[in-house]
């Protein structure tokens, strides 16, 4: 949750426990998948008062990975091997922008993302559905032209979003959640059947279809709880902590 009230901050320590003792007592893994940047995903840590580190942190929309050894953040070698760098990245996104609005596509480039970044980011202000609709599936015809790989979703307000419009990212094809999610249960011997994924935005929904077990927390977004069959009746960390509860059965403790 956002906001720091005694209950959000509560549910969020119990949360850390369970992960804690089930990582020591049974070798549970467990890791952060955002699209926000490394910066900002430290600074939020640090502003909730977070006490327990993740095994592994995916962020800037599954484009890097970092694993978390000795209390140290360490870059994943085998993640990054491979991919292309920044200035390609923003090349083709910035073309991918200009065939855009000569077809009539408009986007409002995001200025929140640090230097190097390989997302770039829009915002698609939303007219009507019909036309959405057909403005979106350009958007996606028009990366793919280009060999870029783009994610769709519509904004959240609660996480600081404009009202009514969509994040448009642009990033290399072979990132995004769902890929990344996948490289880390290969690189760890996990079947993915046996693995949880908690979400709550549209670009949340192809790395919950990719797990066992994908469920979107309570206070999630209603286009995607419209596209995902799987809600818990729970919100925020509440949500996590009693779904591993009632189905993975890795620790009995409060």
């Amino acid at each position: 949750a956002h906001a720091g009230t005694p209950g959000h901050v509560r549910s969020r320590r119990r949360l850390e426990s369970y992960l804690a003792e089930a990582g020591a007592r049974q070798g549970v893994l467990f890791g952060w998948v955002t699209g926000s940047s490394l910066d900002s995903v430290l600074r939020k840590a640090g502003t909730h008062g977070l006490r327990v580190l993740p095994h592994f942190l995916a962020c800037s929309l599954g484009t890097e990975l970092y694993t978390v050894r000795d209390g140290a953040l360490r870059p994943d070698p085998g993640w990054q091997r491979g991919l292309p760098d920044s200035a390609h990245i923003a090349a083709l996104a910035e073309q991918a922008v200009r065939e855009l609005r000569l077809r009539g596509v408009p986007l409002v480039p995001q200025h929140n993302r640090p230097p190097g970044t390989k997302v770039i980011s829009h915002y698609y202000y939303a007219q009507d559905a019909e036309r959405d609709a057909r403005h979106l599936a350009l958007v996606g015809q028009v990366a793919e032209s280009l060999s870029l790989g783009v994610s769709l979703s519509r904004c959240s307000p609660a996480a600081g979003d404009p009202e009514n419009c969509y994040d448009v990212d642009f990033l290399p094809p072979a990132c995004g959640k769902r890929r990344i999610v996948e490289y880390v249960c290969r690189a760890h011997g996990v079947d993915p059947a046996d693995a949880f994924a908690f979400g709550d935005s549209g670009n949340d929904l192809e790395m919950l279809a990719s797990v066992g077990r994908g469920v979107l927390v309570g206070n999630c977004t209603e286009e995607a709880r419209s596209r995902h069959p799987r809600v818990s009746a729970w919100s925020h960390t509440d949500a996590i902590f009693y779904e591993l509860r009632k189905e993975s059965g890795v620790c009995e403790s409060e």
